[in-house]
């Protein structure tokens, strides 16, 4: 696996789109703050996407991640057929969304289910641009058909290892989380399901995983969601090092209540300059339990998360974001390239003309070590390999 310096003038000097946010107040966001059950704050150009629960699956915007406004449109003014032949008495409501760029497109994944109940579905929509959304339905990802051992299909997040590959984890109380491979062309399942945690219908949904170093973690939601200022969400986290687990060593990191902000739940991670930005909602104590949007700021300290209100700014912490970048040379303003499109190891690397293609496109992964993964965005191969 190649690893970068994150202080690298090679990285620094050619890689696109490395700017620095504004300072701003962190704790007070601006705007239209309505959130429940967010994905992971996701970067299309200038913009940052904040999806969430929703009809039709709404969201918001923002230019600096502080003032937020409404999308013009939900993602569906007319819901895809499975839906009404997976859930009859689907009323529009879909839940926990949760957006990843792979393959050179925007995969929105999402669920839809009753509440209280294992039959539920996930499903996903893959669009060219958030800026300017052109959504085709792929159908269902995974389903579940009512069993109480079953893992319910609801509650997807993606996450994308230090190796490239890209792994989806869901569930909610019955059967527990479950965890798979997701293929990066189809985003569909890529591989087998194992439960990492959780089951016999335990208080255990909305898993996040992240990594840092050799030691991945997952959050999940713990009590009850969706009653206001009378919710008991809370978030725990457990470490591994293995994503499939066994995952222990459980800790509080948002607890119940902490001032204003009640049952907080549905963690998602941007990695921004090399800052940890942690996603979720929260119920606001002081607006008759509304559901709102929290950013916090995440650091490790002795292999744990912490996830803290108290920071003043989001500018960045000296690093590079993770996201997808070209590479060009100074000199010749070519990119680096795998030649031919190849998706063979041992394939030539070389600079060529900058068409924008996917072979010449690289996922920049940090490690939280102050290295980086490189992994072409076409082959799914780090140079090293070549």
């Amino acid at each position: 696996m190649n690893k970068l310096l994150a202080a690298c003038s090679l990285v620094l000097g050619i890689a696109s789109g490395l700017g620095t946010l504004p300072c701003a107040r962190a704790v007070e966001l601006a705007g239209l703050k309505n959130a429940h059950d967010p994905g992971t704050i996701t970067k299309d150009g200038n913009t940052y996407f904040n999806f969430t629960t929703g009809t039709g699956i709404w969201y918001s915007t923002s230019k600096d991640l502080i003032t937020w406004t409404g999308g013009p449109a939900p993602v569906f003014t007319t819901y895809p057929a499975w839906i009404k032949n997976k859930i009859p008495n689907f009323a529009g409501s879909f839940w926990a969304p949760d957006v990843i760029q792979m393959n050179g497109q925007y995969y929105l994944y999402y669920s839809v289910s009753t509440f209280g109940t294992s039959s539920s579905a996930i499903g996903v929509a893959r669009s060219p641009s958030l800026k300017n959304p052109a959504w085709t339905d792929l159908g269902i990802v995974v389903e579940s058909f009512g069993g109480a051992a079953e893992i319910n299909a609801i509650d997807p997040a993606l996450f994308r290892d230090h190796d490239g590959k890209v792994y989806m984890s869901w569930g909610s109380f019955f059967g527990g989380i479950g965890l798979a491979e997701i293929n990066q062309s189809t985003g569909k399942l890529a591989g087998s399901v194992s439960t990492i945690w959780g089951g016999g219908h335990r208080d255990i949904e909305a898993p996040y995983i992240t990594r840092n170093g050799n030691d991945y973690y997952l959050f999940v939601n713990r009590g009850s969601c969706c009653k206001g200022s009378d919710s008991t969400y809370y978030v725990e986290v457990q470490r591994a090092t293995n994503i499939r687990g066994p995952y222990s060593g459980t800790r509080t990191v948002l607890p119940v209540t902490d001032g204003k902000y009640r049952g907080p739940g549905h963690i998602g991670l941007l990695k921004q300059d090399g800052c940890n930005f942690v996603s979720t909602h929260y119920y606001d104590l002081q607006d008759n339990g509304n559901a709102k949007l929290d950013i916090l700021r995440m650091s490790y300290s002795n292999g744990w998360p912490t996830l803290t209100r108290n920071f003043t700014s989001f500018a960045g912490c000296g690093g590079i974001s993770d996201g997808v970048y070209s590479f060009r040379s100074r000199h010749s303003g070519k990119a680096l390239t795998v030649a031919n499109a190849s998706t063979a190891d041992g394939a030539l690397v070389q600079q060529f003309t900058d068409t924008g293609a996917r072979h010449q496109q690289w996922h920049v992964i940090s490690q939280g070590d102050g290295y980086y993964s490189v992994i072409n965005a076409h082959s799914l191969r780090s140079p090293d390999n070549y």
